[in-house]
């Protein structure tokens, strides 16, 4: 069948003839435009170009950016309307219904992404983690089991439970987040919390550039027992202290690491801890000086003494590691009220003073005198973390990490009976 030609003069013609004058006219114009750039050369070119591009480009934000916003004030006041967020789904008679109500979001159908029976919601449904931060102050369970996982990687001692966010737990958290490459701030924030419940968590150890006051304190105890100078007590884990105790650690017969770990931190802490070899001589004679003292007064009198100087020390304030006058932690609580009654002794920790065996032992809470040192442990750990002096009627005096101060309290509580590990007798 021959195709028919669209008559002339017609309706179909017109626009045909239309149609094509209009293209012949668009492409005599663009000819004439291109001739025109030709003649002004490749730089005007550019810049035309240039200027086209800008202007498309402003014109697609200027449609599309006001249509965005729209979008997005529309789910916002979707999220905050109940109504429009939830709605009901109505199922069929006789059908089963499921023991969770199905809920789906407005627009939604049965089934979709996030619904029962499905694999996962979508990544825009996902719920972001809660902020964490326990810091200084903060209370409650939450911080309670934050200082059980400190105590038990040995970054905490506690003398009593507390669910209080004290200086001794904010100092350990520093300890924790130093030994794992964090910020130093004190505080338990996110990234802190999980690595702290993790298997990533490392115990607590001291090695070369380390700095806090937890290295002053140990360096102090190196320097007592002749392995460093006091120019070099400064805080920060050098080489010259990683010298120091390599030195202590061979004199002892531990492995030279250079690491203060845990073997290394109970040796320091014992009595049965050797001297450097330069510094025998001078401890031999500040012994010799201590018990000719001591032998001038009375036992009745010295024990007084100790009490009396323990009173006297109420309400300063508990920092991990002092030794006084000024603030003390438990042990070097009793160190300073010991050595003012001309006890001579090393500054140990708790555990190191209650394994001195050259100080009468007692094991049972009912057979205690005044001027006894009380060793005590916890409900989360059995070996001995604090130290208390017995000044009679069922009462002590301590420096208290819980109460952050010396305090005089009963020693007769469950609590404390409960822990009690020992006593020690270093006056009779």
């Amino acid at each position: 069948m021959r195709k028919m030609k669209p008559r002339r003069g017609g309706l179909v013609w017109k626009v045909k003839r239309v149609l094509h004058n209009f293209r012949e006219e668009m492409i005599y114009q663009v000819r004439r435009f291109l001739r025109r750039c030709y003649r002004l050369g490749a730089p005007m070119c550019i810049f035309l170009g240039c200027v086209c591009l800008f202007v498309i480009t402003g014109t697609i934000l200027l449609i599309a950016v006001p249509a965005s916003r729209r979008r997005t004030a529309e789910a916002a006041g979707a999220a905050a309307d109940p109504s429009l967020r939830q709605a009901e789904v109505r199922l069929p008679e006789n059908t089963a219904v499921p023991a969770t109500p199905i809920v789906v979001e407005a627009g939604g159908e049965p089934g979709d992404a996030g619904m029962p029976g499905n694999a996962a919601p979508s990544p825009e449904a996902a719920t972001p983690a809660p902020e964490l931060r326990f810091e200084k102050g903060s209370r409650g369970e939450e911080v309670l089991a934050i200082q059980k996982q400190l105590i038990s990687l040995g970054y905490l001692t506690l003398d009593e439970p507390t669910d209080y966010f004290g200086n001794a737990t904010r100092d350990a958290v520093r300890f924790f987040q130093r030994q794992h490459g964090l910020d130093q701030d004190g505080i338990i924030g996110n990234e802190t919390y999980a690595l702290l419940n993790s298997d990533e968590a490392r115990p607590y150890v001291m090695t070369e550039g380390a700095e806090g006051e937890d290295i002053e304190i140990f360096q102090d105890m190196l320097y007592d027992l002749g392995y460093l100078e006091r120019s070099q007590i400064t805080g920060y884990y050098g080489t010259d202290t990683v010298e120091a105790v390599k030195n202590f650690q061979k004199r002892n017969k531990l492995s030279q690491d250079g690491k203060a770990g845990e073997k290394t931190l109970e040796m320091i802490n014992s009595e049965d801890a050797r001297v450097s070899y330069t510094k025998e001589k001078e401890i031999a004679e500040e012994r010799r000086k201590a018990e000719a003292e001591a032998a001038k007064k009375s036992v009745e009198g010295r024990i007084d003494t100790l009490i009396s100087v323990a009173k006297s020390q109420l309400g300063k304030p508990y920092v991990l590691g002092a030794r006084g006058p000024d603030s003390y932690d438990c042990s070097g609580f009793v160190y300073y009220c010991l050595r003012k009654a001309d006890v001579y002794c090393r500054r140990l920790n708790a555990k190191g003073y209650s394994q001195s065996s050259s100080w009468t032992k007692i094991s049972s809470m009912s057979d205690i005198k005044k001027g006894d040192l009380l060793f005590f442990s916890s409900d989360e750990d059995s070996s001995v973390n604090h130290v208390g002096i017995y000044i009679g009627s069922g009462e002590m005096i301590d420096a208290s990490s819980g109460n952050g101060k010396v305090v005089r309290r009963s020693c007769r509580s469950p609590y404390w009976k409960r822990n009690f590990v020992c006593a020690r007798r270093p006056i009779e």
